[in-house]
């Protein structure tokens, strides 16, 4: 089953104190062999457990099918904090205002998506998890 965003735990960096494994919604990140393993059937990619984790052992790794096509910035809940802005050295998104209400809200600039290097950083740093990749599955489209 394809996931949008696989993550990896090393073993190096890991010092197994289970912040991971207790923030984690789904209950997806267990121990074996006092190794921490990912159930990828029930992971959905919420990425708190990069969050919690103060040692850098969870990394996303890049999108395994697909390509990266768009960003959906989810409008109820970015806070406008504008972080975006910084932590994407493309300068990718960029902030809009609506004509009639002249509400301001966030939008990731899709004519410049070949500038986009999917590093996702954008995805990890998000504190709200506003930002949502969406992505083309091989030989048909589909969005996150």
């Amino acid at each position: 089953m394809e996931k949008l965003f696989p993550i990896s735990i090393n073993p190096q960096l890991c010092i197994r104190c289970q912040k991971c494994s207790y923030s984690c919604p789904t209950k997806a990140i267990f121990f074996r062999d006092s190794l921490r393993f990912v159930d990828f059937n029930k992971c959905q990619g919420c990425l708190k457990c990069v969050d919690v984790c103060e040692h850098n052992a969870i990394e996303v790794i890049s999108l395994k099918e697909g390509e990266l096509i768009d960003f959906r910035i989810d409008t109820e809940t970015c806070n406008l904090c504008k972080e975006c802005f910084e932590f994407c050295f493309k300068h990718l998104f960029l902030l809009h205002q609506n004509p009639g209400s002249g509400k301001e809200f966030v939008i990731f600039n899709k004519q410049n998506m070949k500038e986009c290097k999917n590093c996702l950083k954008c995805v990890i740093s998000c504190s709200k998890r506003a930002i949502v990749p969406i992505i083309t599955a091989r030989n048909n489209k589909r969005s996150s």
